[in-house]
């Protein structure tokens, strides 16, 4: 059964692989679609999540699965597939990409994190399947770096969407909860403050790749 599938790569750890797939899955799953996030990470990364989260992570009608049980949870009618893979070696990120319909990969303004991409791109462009990369992490108070950063991978021509994440506490907040970043709360139970935007950024990146994903 032919299903849409989105994969999330990186070959090192730190990047907000995991942060960014769960996000893209619940907003899809939030949107009415029926979405299988897939934990390819042997930390079970995404699966600790939605454990922490007792399933609010996503809607109804969605569902998270470790990697040993895809195929058996593939054979289902699923409107989009999202995989979650570890920071991991060339033939691993290879074999994720040849099996999707758009690779995303995120990148930190960071020098060893824009080396990393521009290894992974490499890899991806063998395999011919779409790519891009998302910036993540970009702290406000150093908007220069995301600039810098998105200038360099574009000189070496890869393809960097409009969209990128901000560093903000309610991403480690909503990790620690197991939720999406639009529930995240504060110590004191209260709504964190950049939740509203920290979830428009995943909206956003969301509907920049429904673009990439058109069959």
């Amino acid at each position: 059964m032919a299903h849409r599938v989105l994969t999330v790569c990186g070959l090192k750890g730190g990047t907000a692989k995991t942060s960014t797939a769960t996000n893209l899955a619940a907003w899809w799953s939030a949107a009415g679609q029926r979405v299988l996030l897939i934990d390819a990470d042997p930390n079970g990364s995404a699966t600790k999540l939605h454990a922490r989260g007792e399933g609010a992570l996503l809607a109804a009608g969605s569902a998270v699965a470790p990697i040993q049980q895809a195929p058996m949870a593939m054979a289902k009618p699923w409107d989009l597939v999202v995989v979650d893979t570890a920071g991991g070696s060339r033939d691993e990120q290879r074999t994720y990409a040849e099996g999707s319909d758009f690779v995303l990969a995120p990148c930190q303004p960071a020098a060893s994190s824009i080396e990393q991409v521009m290894d992974l791109a490499e890899i991806l462009k063998a395999t011919g399947v779409p790519f891009g990369v998302v910036l993540t992490m970009c702290d406000t108070r150093r908007k220069v770096d995301a600039i810098k950063t998105r200038q360099v991978l574009e000189r070496v021509g890869l393809p960097v969407l409009a969209a990128q994440i901000t560093l903000l506490s309610a991403w480690p907040k909503a990790e620690a909860a197991g939720v999406a970043v639009r529930d995240a709360r504060t110590d004191t139970d209260r709504p964190d403050a950049g939740a509203v935007t920290a979830w428009q950024q995943v909206a956003d990146l969301a509907t920049e790749i429904e673009t990439k994903l058109q069959p």
